[in-house]
């Protein structure tokens, strides 16, 4: 007798722990100065001296201790810093540009060296080479199989082979992270348009303008869902200035093993990007909007203004911001529990999860060293009587966990999920973005929206390149 619902999903917490009673390191040298300050102080002139010297370690005491958005305050200089550096030197403005479909390279905001695109005919796929991290990406555009109108037996199924795939990937050395980006964007009506204007002659009777309004009507507002998977692996040493034939076609069987593994989980792909469907996406993910979407022919030439602010990017024909999923959720949910994000209509929203496979070698250092901080921590609270928290008991728990399953021969994977929400206006961005936190609290996820690192979220969130994350 076979499950009526599918097998709950479970997700470890969110590591939060310091080198000592929760404070990092560089919390712990900003704290570190500030006593050093006081007792200088102190030793130097006495009372008054420390007096005199607080607004100096207090300030560094507070920039060290206080936390604000659940990020301590010096986590946070060195992203202001940076903003305002880059503010200053007029890197917050860029361009999106190629020449189209016979260009050999792309140049993307945020990046310092363009991205170089090599045609692999035997994958029917285009290579985009990022020289700067080292990685050569493609994409591959997939479908799924309606995994919500499925009977329980058939998720777990699915689920199941969707976790061989990542299994498969980990034992690739190869492959540097995973990328899986679900967008929604409008021109539903573009194929029936195209369709029209190919096979229909207009004639003037009421009946035929009448259904051309509805066609012109109803372009902008049916939305359509694009899936992608994308896939990045190294780039081989010594291949800095251009791939031979042969790394090519390395890279070529890569992408069939990908493939395979993809069609053994059921599911559906449309085939590699080419150049042209490359560049017409990665347009796409700074211009969502139908106007600029040629219907039936694929759009390659770009030339877009992309201007950055602290909270927000801003484009020629919209305005995005970006979220990163900051904890998934913690207690037992269904596989789909993020239908609400994902499957809202009318919404303009790209959701991006990166899965970045470890070595078993370098999970198990950072697993031991995580031990070995929370053994620390709670020699320190029992000196100074402190109880020790469910949360840390949880973190303790799910380390455990983790390193019997990697004992046991599985692999360790780092998922990052981003959520980019797209809108033509900063009023409509920002009810856009109230949909969004409402949707997530309905997935049981938090989402907390980034500042001042819009362009390189933006880039990591929406650009099927599989980029690494922030």
């Amino acid at each position: 007798m076979t499950s009526s619902t599918a097998a709950p999903t479970r997700f470890g917490r969110r590591e939060s722990r310091g080198i000592l009673l929760g404070l990092t390191a560089a919390q712990l040298g900003v704290v570190t100065v500030a006593l050093a300050v006081a007792v200088g102080a102190v030793y130097s002139s006495g009372a008054a001296g420390l007096v005199s010297a607080s607004p100096a370690w207090g300030l560094l005491l507070g920039v060290g201790t206080v936390s604000v958005s659940d990020r301590p305050l010096v986590d946070w200089t060195p992203v202001a810093a940076e903003w305002c550096i880059r503010k200053a030197l007029g890197r917050t403005t860029a361009a999106l540009s190629t020449r189209g479909r016979d260009s050999d390279g792309v140049f993307v905001p945020g990046l310092a060296r363009r991205i170089d695109l090599v045609d692999c005919s035997s994958a029917g796929a285009v290579l985009a080479i990022d020289r700067a991290a080292g990685t050569v990406s493609a994409a591959l555009r997939v479908d799924g199989t309606g995994f919500l109108l499925a009977d329980g037996a058939t998720q777990d199924h699915r689920v199941s082979a969707w976790g061989r795939v990542l299994a498969a990937l980990c034992q690739q050395r190869d492959v540097v992270r995973v990328q899986v980006l679900v967008r929604t964007r409008p021109g539903g009506m573009s194929r029936p348009r195209a369709w029209w204007a190919e096979h229909c002659v207009q004639r003037g009777d009421t009946v035929t303008t009448e259904l051309v309004r509805l066609l012109d009507t109803s372009f902008v507002d049916p939305w359509v869902h694009e899936a992608f998977v994308a896939v990045s692996m190294k780039l081989a040493r010594g291949r800095q200035r251009g791939m031979s034939s042969t790394d090519v076609e390395a890279t070529a069987t890569t992408l069939s093993n990908v493939e395979a593994a993809l069609e053994a989980a059921e599911v559906r792909s449309s085939g590699w990007l080419d150049r042209e469907h490359l560049l017409d996406a990665i347009r796409a993910s700074y211009e969502p909007g139908p106007s600029g979407r040629a219907e039936g022919v694929v759009t390659t030439s770009v030339a877009t203004g992309v201007d950055e602010h602290w909270t927000h990017l801003v484009t020629g024909e919209a305005v995005h911001a970006t979220y990163w999923i900051a904890e998934w959720p913690r207690s037992e949910v269904h596989p789909g529990f993020l239908q609400p994000m994902l499957l809202e209509s009318a919404a303009r929203r790209t959701f991006s999860l990166t899965a970045e496979p470890l070595p078993i070698a370098k999970a198990l250092r950072e697993i031991r060293r995580a031990k070995a901080e929370h053994a620390a921590d709670a020699v320190q609270r029992a000196r100074l009587g402190q109880v020790e928290s469910e949360v840390t008991r949880a973190e303790v728990a799910e380390l455990a966990r983790r390193e019997a399953e990697l004992v046991a021969g599985h692999g360790d994977v780092r998922f990052t999920g981003l959520v980019s929400v797209s809108a033509d206006d900063e009023h409509e961005l920002a009810r856009r973005c109230a949909a969004l936190e409402t949707a997530a609290a309905q997935s049981l996820c938090d989402v907390r929206r980034l500042v001042g690192q819009q362009g390189a979220a933006h880039l990591a969130a929406c650009l099927p390149l599989a980029r690494g994350v922030l």
